[in-house]
């Protein structure tokens, strides 16, 4: 449930009713007349005692104010009903969760879409537990989702087990209880017997944010239960229907890949129609979008089908017990478990979709999860935009209106003064060589468009045409050459094609007021045949940089880094403190900095730097007549020209903004009023500034020079349009200048930290302020995927891909402090183990997985080298930046041991604390030869991870360890196996051990041997049951095959059979032994036991649920062949 959180006028009234039967005629007549005097617009039934589908027919007939649906069970207990009060009501989609207990509708009122699930909670704990899972992957929608009905517990103080879980799925997805949200509160019971017993049994959940509460009970005559009527006031904004977007995941469909080549073949006969290739592609891809709708269309009806017909089996054998006949139980499981599978994985789609990060194969998801999920798209909803008279308008088509007048007066061209603009120009001395020049207006190839598509960013927002980068990628053999034709045809006449002209502008909310669209960040959602033309020539362009712009400015230059920016700001305040310099360092920012490029101004600085015509006449077919549209909650504004500007998400802007922004700091470099620092070791260099994209801070002595340089700034700003934010720029002093509190230039003070490009700067302890900081950050980000159900395989994914790139920007500048280290590695430790016992030692656990570990970055260790790396690597080439002047001064004498070292330079006695800390890494870590390992920082952090890693597990070799988690099984399955081998599973035997438990015995009653790994998997006489069910799918695999335990704990090895047979064995093997490990741990936990039966219904489900999974990617008869003709499971 996500994205609810506006006003609209409307009011819904939701009513929820245990009715005690309606089998009867008179009683259905009675309930049903009682019903339509409460007024309503939607009704959950409990407890209607249907009995087959003549029930079914009959209940519909009758209700006929709207549209209902019916879920058939036992004739005593179970059935039930969702009611619409009225025929504006249409049901769009319905389905059974759990049989007679659970169903769902999907539906559409007023323009509002719902997900309404009607809920008979089982008498047996387990039971609800049981049914609260299966409505996990039903709550996963973009829906307003409301669940209603007797879910037979109290959720108040002593509630069993079951009640915690539903308070739980309540927090997951954003509900309340409505009745404890009502003004009065209805917190009464809800059902009463004739013993004087009453409980609060009945309940509607609706969406946190939605707007106020009434209601009443509903005392009735027929049942012993109270109704709940619910009203829900100013529910959420209404959403538009957005714009098409290819679903990626029928790119791995076979049966798509193989229609889509035939059908794209058939396009080249609209050619003769069309005038030209331009116009051509336009039709091209409104075809391909048809053609894609329509497959989507037609797999969807069949998934429906599929739902259906198995529905309908299970309703035909309820059918036959509620008649008296026989309930094949077994059957009724398999089917139900085929049912939640297709829940599940299009609740997978939707999550993936909703950019959620990486889900894992069977990962349950938390509160924690779907709130970041609801954050994350929270703030991309606009609730209200305040306009310029003060006024907030919240409807639809106004937020579009007002939206669309601020950007179209944000984008419009602005005046500047050409003769300023000459001035600058004369400043910018470098050009750009006759023979990169022609090598930048060299025909496009086929290979450079194929580059730019492959290094595009996956899962990223298509444009109007809804085509992703993926598509390009999956059929580039027969798109290509059309690709660059319709290139060339664009670079040729100067006329981009219809939908690559538009763009469709988004809005990223960043902090503020909200309802103040000067809060929000565009971002321009691009057509990837247009992106691939701007890549191309941005790659020429970023070619080109290194020649014309100057080495004060690092971003988009081949060669450069920000690192040298605020390594330059961080050894300068260093220096100048300890020799006691002045320095006053500035933070200027700009407004609307990519936003306000004036492209006259910007053509200009190209040609001076000595681009050619040919190629600035590219860049202008980009930008000239390029329009964009706004879209505010998926509603489209009408279409404008953006006539200033870079697109924010083009490839060129960063590049372009670069160029733009050179003529400033060419014009600061050249006045002789401006003095900036003199660098140590430069001969004479003085730094004044330093640049990265619009982020500009300047390095200077003397107050006179700040004040030259702001007027400088605002000759600039004539000349091109860019502003000073004066508001949000800053000066800091150091050194001699320490303690000084009047700014001169109208800037503001900054008393605290200088926060530039993301880390902030002190006079000292700036490591221990920035490391706290990220510390800080890693534990939230921890505590929020601690809540997800992940595997130490996942784990590790996320400490590698989520928590240390978050480390890596900073661990360039300072080195973690000594007093993070231990707080730093009990929080990566906490959370792979989920803060209990760890039963592998840490030491192992950084290890590799061949060496019976599991990779876990060892952080002090991973960010002491990449600091140590950097340093060395600076050390070991020219100098280009001046902040490779002041490394020398202060390392490259305590790199000596490892570098080649000169006397020639000054050097510094008295290091910065971060270089000290280098400087003993290196003693402490003699192993480190850069000769032989060499400069880069992983060779470095192996080469050290080695040198204190423990010694190998006797007995097991890099092959076994490796076999056992075998590419292909899911995680859980390689964490199973994993601990296995290292016989570290919490057993009995262990845990008695460490007086974890009272006994060292098996669990299981009729067996009393101690508990160990072996026992649980081998040698118990249920584990032997179950493995004599195993042969008969092994035995599909490879007839001949002896399961034995050294099999089973290490693997089948070098098996005889195929790479294939060897996978589906040990699949099958982990299988089982999963189901033995969880029937053991339930049994434990709940005390109830799964049997021999449960464990091989649960490996023979898991089976199947691959088997459909691979007959989606590869097709029917490829699957049927991997799978052995389907292991006699009927599956394929």
């Amino acid at each position: 449930m996500f994205l609810f959180d506006s006003f609209m006028g409307s009011n819904f009234t939701f009513v929820t009713l245990n009715v005690r039967g309606l089998r009867d005629f008179v009683k259905r007549r009675a309930v049903f007349s009682y019903l339509e005097g409460v007024g309503f617009d939607f009704c959950f039934l409990q407890e209607v005692h249907l009995r087959d589908g003549g029930d079914v027919s009959r209940f519909k007939r009758e209700w006929d104010k709207g549209e209902s649906v019916w879920g058939i069970g036992g004739v005593h207990s179970s059935g039930v009903g969702i009611l619409c009060g009225h025929r504006e009501v249409k049901v769009e989609d319905s389905f059974v969760v759990m049989q007679g207990r659970v169903i769902g509708v999907d539906v559409t009122i007023r323009d509002c879409k719902f997900r309404l699930v009607v809920v008979y909670g089982p008498q047996v704990v387990a039971d609800r537990r049981e049914m609260v899972d299966c409505l996990t992957p039903l709550c996963v929608t973009n829906r307003k989702l409301v669940i209603g009905g007797d879910f037979n517990t109290d959720l108040g103080i002593g509630g069993d087990s079951s009640a915690g879980a539903i308070t739980r799925l309540m927090a997951c997805h954003g509900l309340v209880d409505g009745g404890l949200h009502t003004t009065p509160k209805m917190a009464g019971p809800t059902w009463r017997n004739s013993r004087g017993v009453e409980r609060r049994l009945d309940y509607i959940f609706v969406p946190r944010s939605l707007g106020k509460l009434s209601g009443r009970l509903l005392p009735v005559f027929f049942s012993d239960h109270d109704g709940v009527l619910l009203q829900v006031g100013s529910p959420v904004c209404l959403f538009g229907r957005g714009y098409w977007k290819l679903d990626r995941d029928v790119l791995e469909e076979q049966a798509f890949v193989d229609r889509f080549y035939d059908f794209f073949w058939r396009l080249e006969g609209l050619r003769s129609m069309c005038e030209g290739v331009l116009e051509w592609w336009e039709l091209v891809k409104v075809r391909i979008r048809a053609f894609i709708i329509g497959y989507c269309k037609r797999k969807k009806r069949e998934e429906r089908r599929e739902v259906d017909r198995i529905q309908r089996v299970i309703e035909l054998e309820y059918e036959a017990g509620n008649l008296g006949g026989s309930f094949d139980w077994e059957r009724s499981a398999t089917l139900k478990a085929q049912l939640r599978e297709l829940q599940e994985r299009k609740a997978r789609a939707f999550l993936e979709r909703a950019h959620s990060g990486f889900l894992e194969h069977n990962e349950t998801c938390s509160a924690m999860f779907f709130k970041s999920v609801r954050a994350r798209q929270s703030r991309k909803v606009m609730h209200g935009i305040r306009e310029e008279n003060g006024s907030i308008v919240r409807e639809p088509e106004d937020m579009v209106r007002v939206t669309t007048d601020h950007f179209q007066g944000l984008f419009k061209e602005r005046e500047i003064d050409v003769e300023q603009g000459n001035v600058f120009l004369e400043h910018l001395s470098r050009r750009l060589p006759e023979d990169i020049r022609e090598v930048m207006e060299a025909q496009i190839s086929l290979e450079e468009v194929e580059s730019a598509l492959r290094r595009m960013g996956k899962g990223k927002v298509p444009g109007m045409d809804g085509l992703p980068a993926e598509f390009y990628l999956k059929f580039w053999g027969i798109l290509g050459p059309v690709v660059l034709e319709v290139l060339k045809a664009i670079l040729e006449t100067g006329v981009p094609g219809g939908s690559m002209a538009v763009g469709v502008l988004s809005l990223l909310y960043k902090k503020g007021e909200v309802t103040d669209l000067g809060n929000w960040r565009p971002l321009t959602m691009l057509c990837v045949d247009y992106k691939l033309l701007a890549k191309v020539l941005a790659d020429r362009l970023r070619t080109a940089l290194p020649y014309v712009v100057h080495e004060d400015q690092t971003c988009g230059v081949e060669g450069r880094s920000i690192r040298w920016n605020l390594q330059l700001i961080r050894d300068s305040i260093a220096w100048v403190e300890d020799r006691g310099l002045p320095l006053m360092v500035a933070a200027l920012d700009q407004a609307k900095a990519f936003d306000r490029v004036n492209r006259s101004f910007l053509f200009r600085v190209l040609g001076r730097l000595g681009f050619g015509e040919k190629f600035i006449g590219w860049i202008r077919t980009l930008y000239i007549g390029a329009g964009c549209r706004v879209s505010v909650n998926s509603h489209f504004g009408d279409v404008f020209d953006l006539s200033s500007g870079v697109r924010q998400g083009c490839p060129l802007s960063a590049l372009l903004f670069v160029l733009y922004m050179e003529p400033l700091g060419a014009a600061i470099r050249a006045d002789t009023g401006v003095e900036g620092l003199l660098i140590p070791g430069s001969g004479g260099l003085r730094v004044k500034m330093t640049q990265y994209a619009d982020d500009t801070s300047l390095l200077l002595c003397k107050d006179s020079c700040l004040t030259r340089s702001l007027a400088i700034f605002g000759d600039f700003t004539r000349a091109s349009g860019a502003v000073l934010n004066h508001a949000k720029s800053s000066v800091k002093f150091f050194g001699r200048l320490r303690g000084r509190t009047d700014v001169p230039g109208g800037l503001s003070l900054c008393e605290g930290a200088l926060r530039i490009l993301g880390v902030h700067f002190e006079t000292s302890g700036s490591a221990t302020l920035n490391w706290n900081m990220r510390i800080a950050m890693v534990q939230r980000k921890l505590a929020m995927w601690k809540a997800r159900y992940l595997s130490f395989m996942g784990k590790v994914l996320v400490l590698k891909v989520d928590v240390l790139p978050s480390l890596l920007y900073l661990a360039y500048i300072y080195p973690l402090p000594a007093c993070l280290r231990r707080p730093l590695v009990r929080l990566v430790f906490q959370f792979m183990w989920s803060g209990r016992c760890e039963w592998v030692a840490r030491a192992r656990m950084i290890c590799p997985i061949g060496e019976g570990g599991r990779g876990v970055p060892h952080f002090p260790l991973k960010l002491d080298t990449i600091f140590v790396s950097f340093l060395l690597t600076e050390l070991a080439h020219p100098v280009i930046h001046p902040s490779g002047y002041l490394l020398r001064v202060f390392f490259s004498y305590q790199a000596r041991s490892v570098m080649v070292w000169s006397n020639t330079g000054p050097r510094a006695e008295q290091l910065p604390w971060h270089f000290g800390h280098a400087a003993k890494w290196l003693r402490a870590h003699p192993e480190v030869e850069v000769a032989r390992v060499g400069l880069d920082h992983r060779h470095l952090y192996e080469e050290a991870r080695k040198a204190g890693s423990p010694v190998p597990v006797v007995g097991i070799s890099e092959v076994v360890w490796e076999g056992v988690q075998t590419r292909g099984l899911d995680n859980r399955l390689k964490d199973l196996n994993w601990l296995s081998l290292h016989r570290c599973l919490p057993v009995r035997s262990i845990m008695y051990r460490y007086s974890l438990v009272q006994s060292p015995t098996c669990p299981r009653s009729s067996c009393g041997r101690e508990e160990t790994v072996r026992h649980v998997f081998w040698d118990c006489a249920f584990a032997g049951v179950v493995w004599s069910r195993a042969p008969v799918l092994l035995g599909l695999v490879r007839g001949d095959f002896v399961l034995t335990w050294a099999r089973l704990e290490r693997g089948v090895g070098r098996a005889r059979g195929t790479d294939r047979d060897r996978f589906l064995l040990w699949l099958l093997m982990s299988l089982f032994k999963r189901g033995l490990w969880e029937a053991r741990q339930n049994m434990v936990k709940t005390g109830r036991d799964w049997g021999v039966e449960g464990i091989v219904r649960r490996v023979e489900g898991d089976l199947r649920g691959r088997m459909k999974r691979e007959e989606r990617k590869w097709g029917q008869h490829a699957a049927r062949e991997r799978w052995k003709g389907g292991l006699g499971l009927g599956a394929i």
